[in-house]
């Protein structure tokens, strides 16, 4: 035992309420220390979590258009225009009423046919193609004509090709009013003479 040994037993037991300094500093360095490294293990032992991402909201994707170019609407044709779009006028036939003639007739030879009706004197002129682009009309044959209306619903005319069309023909031509299966006007061709015509049947009809 060494001379320090026996200076602090000498000393006796340190009196109440005093410190000694080596015990205090394990007391409270041990518990810290301690503490540290469990804190250090909390901090740095765990495996490294990867950081969290929110879900990424869909966005369409619209291809650009290359600079310059300029978006243009569908073009619609249209419809080539036709020398006289005609459509059929349905109109009954009363047996003993006053007629009216005057107006559009379609023939059934391609033609149209445009009448006047003064009393009972008839004048028309036909011109041919209808349905083709408005420059043909008549271009094939034109013939204008003129007509007595009978008591008995015929017309007695004579007629003639004009210049306009290719062919040059003349003659008369009997027609006849009446109804057709189903009781709508009509003038049908009874007789004829000289050079002949196409038409046999004119129906009424009206610009469309």
């Amino acid at each position: 035992m060494s001379i320090q040994d026996d200076e602090i037993r000498s000393l006796g037991p340190a009196p109440r309420g005093s410190r000694r300094p080596g015990r205090s500093w394990l007391m409270v360095g041990l518990p810290l220390a301690v503490l540290l490294v469990v804190v250090a293990f909390a901090m740095f032992g765990r495996p490294a979590q990867p950081p969290s991402v929110a879900p990424a909201l869909a966005v369409p994707i619209t291809s650009p258009s290359p600079p310059g170019a300029v978006d243009t609407p569908d073009i619609v044709e249209p419809s080539p225009a036709i020398a006289e779009e005609c459509v059929p006028d349905r109109r009954a036939f009363t047996p003993g009423a006053a007629l009216d003639l005057t107006g559009l007739w379609a023939g059934d030879d391609g033609g149209i046919y445009y009448v006047r009706q003064l009393g009972s004197v008839i004048w028309w002129s036909g011109m041919s193609e209808r349905d083709q682009p408005p420059a043909s009309l008549g271009r094939d044959w034109n013939n204008v004509g003129r007509g007595e209306l009978g008591k008995d619903l015929t017309i007695v005319s004579d007629w003639a090709d004009v210049p306009r069309g290719e062919i040059l023909g003349s003659g008369t031509v009997t027609f006849k009013v009446g109804p057709d299966a189903d009781g709508n006007l009509q003038i049908t061709k009874r007789s004829e003479t000289g050079t002949g015509r196409g038409d046999t049947l004119w129906t009424p009809c009206v610009r469309a």
